[in-house]
């Protein structure tokens, strides 16, 4: 729509203006006003943004030479101008090529002597100016608003998609959780409940070999089994309820009352030794030595046979060490992979920042390293 108003305001004037000349000029006429719509139809196919402002320049000159050579109304020429810049310049240049046309056109007006028609036309030409720059600025609005609902549309996409990805991550992380939360049950049934177990099973069996000499040893026995068991009952509903112990329950961790359990035992002798300042530690770090101590001596008891059991602790600087030996049969390398006893201690050790070392010299001895970074 644009394009044809552009070329019907070269085509009207011209053929208005063809009516008021003699036959011999109409001719020379039509071959200018040829030149003139080949130029407007040159500027808008081939030629880039930039060169289109000169162009226009170019065309305001040559309407203003054409309408001062020939009587008529070529002046209006100048509106079909004015479309071929106000709407694609975005510049400040196109109110500079707007001031150079006011000013062209006044000259084209020179050979009208009506100051009312002068005025009319400078009036038509700010009108004219006013709308298509009131339409150019609408068309940019248009425009931004296209690209703000396309990139709106682009987000809620990108936020679907991202919802559907928490939704598959959160599934994932249920998914993970309940691993590790299977993980460590298997853990905490190991890690206490099969220890315990163990250890009534080699008391029972101590109690068969007993109680026809001993009876009153026997019977002493039977009832630390009986006690033992209502323990390992209250530990198995406490990890089926996956509940924390309760705060009375604190001491459960001491090395203590893990060779006081043991001391049960008549076939095994344990003893701990302290080097260093003992000092607090953090639950964390309590928990991490007395199970990795707790899974020494059951391994020591039940794989080496052993008689004699020794845990060592020093209290350093900067970390502390934990050092269970025993007596027992040395086992080979094929027998030392990782199980799940040794796989659970190097796994505890790890989530504290600490090390695991095994050593097999003269004796077996299992050592495990934490760091103490928060003592004073």
């Amino acid at each position: 729509m644009l394009l044809l108003l552009r070329y019907a305001l070269i085509l009207f004037p011209a053929v208005s203006t063809a009516y008021m000349l003699p036959l011999e000029q109409s001719g020379q006429l039509a071959f200018y006003t040829l030149v003139l719509l080949a130029v407007a139809e040159i500027s808008r196919t081939w030629l880039p943004g930039r060169a289109q402002n000169l162009a226009a320049a170019a065309e305001m000159l040559f309407v203003t030479w054409l309408s001062l050579q020939t009587e008529g109304m070529m002046f209006a020429c100048h509106y079909s101008t004015l479309t071929a810049y106000m709407l694609k310049e975005r510049s400040g240049l196109r109110w500079f090529l707007l001031a150079l046309q006011a000013m062209l056109l006044n000259v084209s007006l020179n050979a009208h002597p009506d100051m009312e028609l002068k005025l009319t036309a400078n009036l038509l030409l700010a009108t004219g100016a006013l709308l298509l720059y009131g339409w150019a600025e609408t068309g940019d609005r248009k425009r931004e608003l296209e690209q703000v609902y396309d990139e709106l549309r682009s987000k809620a996409y990108e936020l679907d998609a991202a919802r559907r990805r928490l939704v598959e991550y959160a599934g994932k992380v249920e998914q993970l959780a309940q691993t590790e939360e299977r993980t460590r049950i298997s853990h905490e049934i190991h890690d206490d409940l099969g220890h315990k177990l163990i250890r009534l099973k080699m008391m029972l069996e101590a109690i068969i070999r007993i109680s026809p000499g001993q009876p009153e040893k026997g019977m002493e026995m039977t009832r630390i089994v009986r006690d033992q068991l209502t323990e390992a009952m209250e530990t198995l509903r406490r990890t089926v309820r996956r509940m924390k112990p309760p705060a009375e329950e604190g001491q459960s961790f001491s090395l203590k009352r893990l060779i006081e359990d043991f001391a049960a035992d008549p076939q095994v002798q344990i003893r701990c030794e302290i080097a260093g300042m003992p000092r607090p530690l953090y639950p964390s770090l309590e928990i991490v030595l007395y199970r990795n101590a707790q899974e020494a001596v059951t391994n020591a008891l039940r794989h080496g046979q052993a008689t004699e059991v020794l845990i060592e602790m020093s209290f350093e600087e900067s970390n502390v060490s934990m050092t269970v030996s025993n007596n027992g049969t040395l086992p080979d390398s094929a027998a030392m992979g990782r199980g799940l006893g040794l796989s659970g201690m190097e796994e505890r050790t790890r989530l504290v920042g600490g090390e695991l070392r095994i050593h097999t010299d003269d004796r077996f001895a299992i050592t495990t390293l934490v760091p103490t970074p928060g003592a004073q």
